[in-house]
């Protein structure tokens, strides 16, 4: 049914649709039931994308590594582990760890040991005093233990390991001022798993609010907006179903990347092939179709643009799959799953929507498409090819020529939330220990034969030693140097000094009886002090008993004396005396009592004097005694001396022996002392009795595999090992390790080398060669599209070199951005993501534009580039915008790694946008001329301009409808 005032068919379009237009014009109503039921089954009969990403993740570890496969020798040789998947527990204090702490580790240990299902092995040095120093920092206020995990690192159950173990530290009441953090390789990859789990959600909410304002700048129309924003979101929610439903069935696995990846290239993809079929059919109302012509012009002019850039987005993610690193090849099946979905959805329900919403008439411009703008922008190119080229490419140089600069880091450290616990951790350990310190390499070496003897440690020592000297490294630890430098005592310096070690204990003991020699003498000497002083203390009392005697004697007489007068006087009171002692009341009486007591004092006169005779007698017994005890003091000081002197003698001569015995070994103690001090391991020797040391054995269970067979090393670098510093020491290892067996009885054993600095160095490498297939196979498979839909070989070439170009250029803007302005360097898995996202974008916008230069192409080269810039420019650069903007919101995600994707598509999108699809190609297209279409035949001038001298322009032009009208099968009619 048409329209009044509708607008005849043009040249290119059939009369009659073809079939697909056709159904999906009669069909749409079903078509969008359709859908809905896809939507609805897909995400009910399995969990959502995030749930179904998490528990079906794929491991990132690349199994076919070198480095991966030396872990998993080492793992299986030593029978500890046989998974990637490690994890460091490190315990911090505010001040040096003692017995609580050391109980606080024990119980963590012990719990952790006890859950085999996620627990391999634990590697506890800290509990082996012999060990102990090489896991605990400088200042004493940290310690570490090294946890081997079940599954490979970025894998389902890998990520359960670390949170488990996470829990269990968290289970274990802390004592105060300790602080327990789990870190290390495996919880840095949980960690960067459930950011992205969060940050998808908010990512893919700021990308929805983005493109409402976006629409609504571009159409002014809420209900425009809202039906475009409905087919996104049902093409967003049948993606996520499908690749949910396949990967919860195990048919793909999926990843953290490609989970956020397949988000925002569905809404990205969905929004742009939206605007391609609202902004064409606007085209075609606007100059005057009916709402059905419009639908078929639309159809006719997009879907196989649509088709052939969802083609070229989902066949250059599958090329990742191609890919050998996970990292990558994870992207390339959920990823083209995903885009399939929405190009069929974009093909299927775009149109039917399209034309129920038609019915309604919701879909109808608002306003009138503004072209005049793009069509100056055309006739300038078109007058003015060559210097807009040359605009264009000195445009591309500015990003060109920061390439030369570009630096990339491997640390996921860096592109992750400081705040996240692994970061925590990581923290901590920075505060303590070096930076390498947590992240050390592997090295294995296997024989034919037990090592267990000293010719083989002499062999072994000198490979430590090799890789020890290498620029770079920092640390050697194995069962010769177990806390990273040579065993004490171990030199043959130290040990030839040793030989005089009877002799050096026997210097100590006489040494020490010289020392009680001297110790006797001054004894002696005290002795003979107290003789002298005891002699005149002992004289003083003989001189003093002599004069008592003396006076005791003249005493004696006096008293007797005093005795007859006193009984003299008695004998004449004696009457009276009497009379005090019958008185009964004599106590009452003052005076009697008192002259009574008089009585009874001079009745012990008697006795007094009796005592005083005795004393007399007996003091001069002692005047007799005590010269004779002075006399025999003078020979004991004698003998004191003579002893003293035999001392003294005695001492001298001991002292003249030690001091000989001291000359003859003070050179070979200090040799010995000079090695030891001097940590050199020029003469490493080990003897075999210190194999029969049970410290020794204990620690030989800890370097040496339980066969003998092999050993193992423990390297640290001095900085960095994720850096390309780091990752510049592998080769040189391998090197230095083959050196140093060769010509030993080592030659020809097997070399493993494994852990931070290796694994990198695997993957710079294995991302380069991947680089190189899927972008050869990218570029190869979009060139196929672009010659098929185009039929044009130059054509082809041309959208793809500009694509290649506009790819160093963005990149380019990107190294710009990222290191020259805010300071970071861009992650490893950048360059590759974005080349090959960027290679399947990028063909995009050229495709349409050169589509529509196809389609304009009868008004000639020159009116058809100008035509084709007006028609589509506004559309294809509302398209870009909102492409970009939508890969910029990316930003928002808490994975670094994602924002500076994000941010690096964004800005070759802006440039292919603006730059390249705007300027670059209609220049090249003008430039080329006819040559652009080869092998096609073009004509330079429209054919009515041709036909002119056969009659007017309504004649011409109704002839050529006759000719169409002769052709029903539809298709595009060149002019003859």
């Amino acid at each position: 049914m048409s329209e009044p005032g509708a607008a005849p068919p043009r040249v290119d379009q059939p009369l009659i649709p073809p079939f697909l237009p056709r159904m999906i014009h009669r069909l749409a109503l079903p078509i969008v039931l359709i859908w809905l039921g896809i939507v609805f089954v897909t995400n009910t009969v399995a969990p959502q994308l995030e749930v179904v990403a998490k528990t079906h993740s794929v491991s990132m570890s690349p199994t076919d590594a070198a480095s991966f496969q030396s872990m998993m020798k080492v793992g299986s040789t030593f029978k500890e582990f046989n998974s990637d998947n490690s994890a460091m527990i490190l315990l911090e204090g505010d001040k040096p760890l003692g017995a609580e702490a050391h109980r606080y580790y024990d119980e963590i240990v012990r719990r952790v040991e006890q859950d085999k299902k996620h627990v391999q092995h634990v590697q506890d040095f800290w509990s082996d005093p012999l060990t102990a120093a090489g896991s605990q920092s400088h200042d004493q206020k940290a310690a570490y233990v090294q946890v081997y995990l079940a599954g490979n690192m970025g894998g389902g159950l890998a990520n359960e390991s670390a949170l488990a173990v996470r829990k269990i530290v968290d289970s274990v009441p802390a004592p105060p001022g300790i602080k327990a953090y789990v870190t290390g390789a495996g919880p840095l990859f949980a960690d960067q798993s459930h950011a992205g789990e969060k940050g998808v959600m908010v990512v893919t909410l700021i990308t929805f609010l983005v493109i409402v304002v976006m629409l609504l700048f571009v159409y002014r129309s809420v209900i425009t907006m809202l039906i475009m924003l409905a087919m996104v979101f049902i093409e967003l929610a049948a993606a996520r179903g499908v690749v949910a439903t396949l990967g919860n069935y195990g048919i793909m696995g999926l990843s953290t990347f490609a989970n956020n990846m397949l988000v925002l290239m569905a809404i990205a993809a969905g929004t742009d092939y939206a605007i391609f079929v609202v902004g064409r059919y606007h085209e075609a109302r606007g100059i005057g179709e009916t709402r059905e012509q419009a639908f078929y012009t639309m159809f006719h002019s997009t879907a196989h643009v649509v088709l052939g850039s969802g083609l070229t987005i989902a066949g250059a993610m599958y090329c990742l799959s191609f890919c050998r690193l996970p990292y990558f090849s994870s992207l390339g099946i959920p990823c083209a799953v995903g885009m399939l979905v929405a190009v069929l959805a974009a093909l299927t329900l775009g149109p039917a929507v399209l034309t129920v919403a038609s019915f309604f008439k919701l879909m109808d411009p608002k306003r009138t498409l503004a072209t005049r703008g793009w069509r100056r922008i055309g006739t300038a190119i078109v007058r003015w090819p060559a210097p807009v080229l040359a605009v264009t490419i000195g445009i591309a140089l500015v990003g060109l020529l920061a390439l030369p600069g570009y630096k990339t880091d491997y640390d996921n450290r860096h592109f992750l939330p400081a705040d996240t616990p692994a970061n925590v951790g990581y923290a901590a350990a920075d505060r303590h220990f070096d930076q390498a310190r947590l992240n050390p390499e592997l090295l294995m070496i296997e024989t034919d034969h037990d090592l267990r003897n000293p010719a083989d440690f002499l062999v072994l020592d000198k490979v430590a030693k090799a890789v020890f000297h290498i620029p770079g490294i920092g640390r050697v630890q194995t069962i010769t140097r177990p806390l990273g430098t040579p065993l004490d005592h171990s030199t043959l310096g130290f040990q030839m000094s040793a030989q005089a070690a009877g002799r050096i204990q026997t210097q100590h003991y006489q040494d020490e009886q010289a020392a009680n020699l001297l110790k006797q003498a001054d004894e002696l000497r005290k002795t003979m002090a107290t003789l002298h002083e005891q002699m005149q203390v002992t004289q003083d009392l003989s001189n003093t008993t002599h004069e008592t005697t003396r006076l005791t004697k003249e005493t004696v007489k006096i008293t007797e004396a005093l005795r007859d007068d006193i009984a003299n006087f008695d004998d004449f009171l004696r009457p009276i005396r009497s009379f005090f002692y019958w008185e009964r009341h004599c106590y009452d009486i003052p005076v009697c009592w008192a002259l009574r007591s008089v009585f009874n004092a001079l009745d012990g006169i008697d006795q007094v004097a009796q005592n005083i005779v005795e004393l007399s007698a007996n003091l001069d017994k002692l005047d007799q005694i005590q010269p004779k005890l002075v006399a025999l003091i003078p020979p004991q000081i004698e003998s004191q001396q003579r002893n003293l002197d035999t001392i003294m003698s005695n001492y001298a001569t001991t002292m003249g022996l030690n001091e000989q015995a001291k000359a003859q070994s003070d050179n070979a103690t200090a040799q010995g002392d000079a090695f030891d001090k001097a940590k050199n391991d020029d003469t490493f020797y080990l003897p075999p009795e210190a194999f029969k040391s049970p410290d020794f054995a204990r620690g030989l269970k800890n370097f040496i595999s339980p066969d003998g067979h092999a050993v193992r090393l423990i390297i640290s670098h001095e900085g960095d090992p994720a850096s390309p510093e780091g990752i510049s020491h592998i080769e040189p290892i391998k090197q230095a390790v083959h050196e140093a067996i060769k010509g030993t009885p080592w030659e020809g054993s097997k070399v493993y080398l494994g852990g931070t600095a290796a694994t990198y160095k695997d993957m710079h490498d294995g991302s380069n060669i991947d680089l190189l297939i899927a972008g050869i196979a990218a570029a190869t498979l979009i060139f196929i599209i672009m010659l098929v839909i185009t039929r044009s070989v130059v054509a082809a070439f041309v959208i793809v070199g500009t694509v290649l170009l506009s790819l160093g250029a963005s990149f380019g803007l990107s190294v710009l951005l990222w290191q020259y302005i805010l300071g970071m360097k861009l992650h490893w898995m950048v360059l590759a993501m974005a080349i090959i996202l960027l290679l399947a974008v990028g063909s995009d916008y050229n495709l349409l534009l050169i589509s529509r230069f196809k389609e304009e192409i009868y008004a000639g080269l020159r009116t058809g580039t100008i035509r084709a810039m007006a028609g589509s420019g506004s559309v294809v650069t509302s398209a870009g915008l909102v492409f970009a903007a939508t890969m910029a919101t990316f930003m928002f995600s808490p994975l670094l790694v994602m924002a500076q994707v994000g941010t690096t598509i964004a800005l070759g999108l802006l440039f292919d946008t603006l730059i390249v699809r705007s300027f670059m190609t209609p220049s090249l297209a003008t430039l080329l001329g006819r040559w652009f279409w080869w092998p096609q035949h073009v004509r330079p001038r429209p054919a009515s301009t041709m036909l002119r001298p056969y009659g007017p322009r309504p004649a011409v032009r109704e002839l050529l409808l006759k000719n169409v009208e002769e052709h029903p099968a539809g298709g595009v009619v060149q002019p003859r």
